[in-house]
């Protein structure tokens, strides 16, 4: 049985496979309940178990160590790096696999032990009631020194007729459109650059608004903001309330909005889903270890994109995810 948290402000769950958060709903100061995060609608279909590990009950916000996978899609010449450490798993062996979970007082805890031959040893997380939402710690546990990239990777809910969520990004620097040449639809300019969610570079010419979602158009998008501020913020005025998130920007200075806009074709995404991605990380996008690891375009650019992880040292973060009126 998954363990749950019920308290006077909201609810909350944390499956085993990828540790992710499940069904959580928070309260907002009038009484009204809220659920700012997203499920695939495929999750509790018939059928979905025969689907890979992330994929199978994909769900609210979990942590990807490493972060990334292994693209297919072709990439301009200037990211092609030297051979580097195979990625293995989307997101992580973690985000693909059943961790032990299990309720200590107050808080709902996590833990998966990694293989022996990879550089992580261990993964442990945590999720506990704070003022307004939830908080989450994330603690890696290095078996050997490397360089890794890392994210934690919430999904919000995005209302379904087009521009009624608006985006809050807070201050960042300068914001990139993912390399890669992607299969599905994109109205974003591959490898561009741009100071503004308002004004992207478009594919066809002139620029895009991404400030305010879904886009009438199916398509999905993948944009890295550097020196992010640790704090976003998806105004949804429809339901009257706002999700914030809150990271610590030196543990991920960076923020990458996964933009899925029914997109997708294939099984078992059918062009039906509809979310925002939210993903504070150290990378280079989610190309994997090999680019995040190596000298790349960020990097050069004076953007980290990998942690570097001691040995014996374990590493860890919190965040926290929150409802506010509008």
């Amino acid at each position: 049985m998954m363990p749950r948290l019920d308290w006077d402000g909201g609810t909350v769950g944390l499956q085993a496979l990828g540790a992710m958060l499940d069904g959580l709903a928070l309260d907002l100061p009038d009484g009204r309940r809220v659920h700012p995060l997203h499920t695939a609608p495929w999750a509790d279909e018939a059928g979905a178990d025969a689907l890979p590990g992330i994929l199978r009950r994909l769900r609210g916000e979990w942590p990807c160590v490493p972060f990334g996978a292994d693209d297919p899609a072709p990439l301009p010449d200037r990211w092609q790096v030297g051979q580097g450490a195979p990625h293995g798993l989307p997101h992580g062996f973690a985000a693909n696999e059943v961790w032990r979970v299990w309720r200590d007082e107050n808080r709902l805890c996590a833990d998966i032990r990694y293989p022996e031959d990879h550089p992580v040893a261990a993964l442990t997380r945590s999720v506990a009631p704070c003022a307004g939402g939830v908080e989450m710690t994330l603690t890696i546990i290095p078996r050997r020194d490397c360089r890794l990239p890392v994210a934690v990777h919430p999904v919000f809910r995005l209302p379904v007729p087009p521009g009624k969520a608006l985006l809050n990004p807070g201050a960042h620097g300068l914001i990139w459109t993912h390399p890669a040449q992607s299969p599905d639809p994109c109205p974003l300019r591959p490898d561009s650059t741009a100071t503004s969610l308002a004004t992207l570079p478009g594919r066809d010419g002139g620029t895009v608004d991404m400030t305010h979602l879904p886009l009438a158009q199916a398509s999905e998008s993948r944009i890295l903001l550097t020196c992010a501020s640790g704090r976003f913020a998806l105004d949804n005025p429809a339901e009257g309330y706002r999700a914030v998130l809150d990271w610590d920007s030196t543990a991920f200075p960076h923020l990458m909005l996964w933009v899925s806009n029914r997109g997708r074709a294939d099984a078992p995404w059918q062009g039906r889903h509809l979310a925002l991605g939210v993903e504070p990380c150290c990378a280079a996008f989610d190309l994997g270890t090999a680019i995040s690891a190596q000298d790349n375009p960020l990097t050069r650019s004076g953007a980290a994109t990998a942690i570097a992880l001691q040995a014996g040292s374990p590493w860890r973060t919190s965040y926290r995810i929150g409802v506010e009126p509008l």
